[in-house]
Formats: structure tokens, C-alpha cells, sequence
């Protein structure tokens, strides 16, 4: 892919996606999910961990708050060891934040609390509940899943691949709740608070 797309593949921002990186990236102390203080405490450690929990977790994070694509891909490139330019740009342009709209993964990558949960141990001692969507305790990727959906139906409405999530969404009694939880823990997130 990175060979096929060309350089200008890197620059692509498919979902439009503006936000500026998070301070969690860079400070595993600015958040109180587990998940994500353990992965960054890893890379801190290794500057390496899993495709899964990159994926699963990092890239996720970055899709479904609309972290700015080639912010965290420069993330990416900073903070692993094994960085090397033509398999982490197809990596996190394509799979993990779906800045190319498509081109390599028909589907984004996007997933609430409930995969986390189900994929790992990371719930286990964290203070946020994967099965909630709304309230204080609501886990940050299950609001920010079904927020991002929200924002996004339009554009997944045509994907055949995405209409059991947008049927999903549609059936959300709490979603404008769920809207307005997002736009605090987006606020939280960009503030290290969350």
C-alpha cells in the first residue's frame, strides 16, 4: 500500500479529523484509563508493544476522538523503536485512523469499551465501567465510539459493512446524553484530565 499510494498517501484525512494531539500520548499520568496508562507506560519503558494494543487501543483512541492523522502518525514515528516509514504510514493512515476513507480497510477500526474489555485484562482495575455510556464513570471509548458514530453516519451510511453499527446507533434511546458525555471527555481528554 505504502509503495502503491505514494508519498501523498501520508497527508490523507479522509474523516477530516482535526484534534490536536492528546496529552496522554506523551504522559501516562494525564489519564485515568488503564488501558491506556499501561500501553504508554510500555512504550515508555520499551518504546515498543503489540500491534493489538496499538491498534486496539492507541489507534482507536486516536480515530474516535478525531486526533489530526498525521499528528499521530508522527507520534507513531517518534515513540517506536520499530517505526520504519512503509509499514507504520498504510498502518495508521489505513487501519488505524481510516484517514484514506476506505482505500485499505473497508471498515474503520472503531470500538467502544466493551472490545477492550473483552480483548484484555485492562478493565480490570480501571475506574471507568466499559458497559456504560453515559455518566461519570461511563468508559471514555464507549462514549467516544457511539459520539463518533454520530458524527460520522453520513459518511458510513453507504458502507454495507458498517450497518449493523449505524442500525445500532440508530436504536440509541440516550444518544443525545451520549453526545454530551462526549463533549466533556473530549475536553477531558485534550486536557489531560480524563
Amino acid at each position: 500500500m505504502y509503495w502503491h499510494q505514494g508519498p501523498e498517501y501520508q497527508e490523507r484525512n479522509g474523516l477530516q479529523a482535526a484534534r490536536t494531539l492528546l496529552p496522554l500520548f506523551d504522559d501516562a499520568s494525564s489519564t485515568s484509563m488503564n488501558c491506556v496508562a499501561s500501553i504508554i507506560r510500555d512504550i515508555d519503558d520499551r518504546a515498543w508493544v503489540h500491534h493489538i494494543p496499538r491498534l486496539m487501543v492507541l489507534s482507536n483512541l486516536a480515530l474516535i476522538a478525531g486526533v489530526q492523522p498525521q499528528e499521530f502518525l508522527a507520534w507513531m514515528r517518534r515513540r517506536f523503536i520499530d517505526a520504519a516509514e512503509w509499514v507504520m504510514v498504510p498502518n495508521v493512515i489505513g487501519m488505524g485512523v481510516h484517514a484514506d476513507g476506505g482505500e485499505m480497510m473497508t471498515k474503520p477500526y472503531a470500538a467502544g469499551g466493551a472490545y477492550i474489555s473483552r480483548m484484555s485484562n485492562y478493565c480490570q482495575d480501571c475506574p471507568y465501567n466499559p458497559k456504560l455510556r453515559t455518566g461519570e464513570t461511563a468508559c471514555p471509548f464507549t462514549t467516544l465510539y457511539w459520539d463518533f458514530l454520530a458524527r460520522h453516519e453520513l459518511s458510513f451510511a453507504g458502507n454495507h459493512r458498517m450497518a449493523h453499527q449505524i442500525h445500532g446507533l440508530r436504536k440509541l434511546s440516550d444518544l443525545p446524553e451520549v453526545r454530551t458525555r462526549a463533549t466533556v471527555v473530549l475536553k477531558g481528554l485534550s486536557q489531560g484530565l480524563v
